[in-house]
């Protein structure tokens, strides 16, 4: 049973790998270079909607003191750039955690 267990794990693991594959006729590579999704100079952005007020406009100015770039939506939802995650994250946890200790 660890037999075939260790050759099912190990041909799975190397078989998945095709970036380095070539063609032993022409030397030119299996698999071709995937274009990029987007355009290098296109910020990554994420979104999150919260539908309490006060908690909503904490989280707003919290924002703006902090100088992290946002905006609204057209649904509502706050808009902000992926690089700055860790920070809305923050400010969000923050905000949400003050309005429950205040209940």
């Amino acid at each position: 049973m660890r037999l075939v267990s260790s050759v099912l794990l190990s041909t799975m693991l190397y078989g998945c790998d095709t970036q380095d594959a070539i063609d032993a006729e022409t030397d030119a590579p299996l698999v071709e270079s995937a274009q990029p999704l987007i355009e290098p100079e296109q910020p990554l952005v994420d979104s999150f909607t919260m539908r309490n007020p006060e908690i909503r406009e904490d989280i707003l100015n919290q924002l703006n003191l902090q100088g992290v770039e946002h905006w609204e939506n057209d649904d509502g939802s706050i808009g902000f750039n992926v690089v700055d995650t860790k920070q809305v994250d923050q400010i969000a946890n923050e905000a949400i955690g003050v309005y429950i200790s205040l209940q």
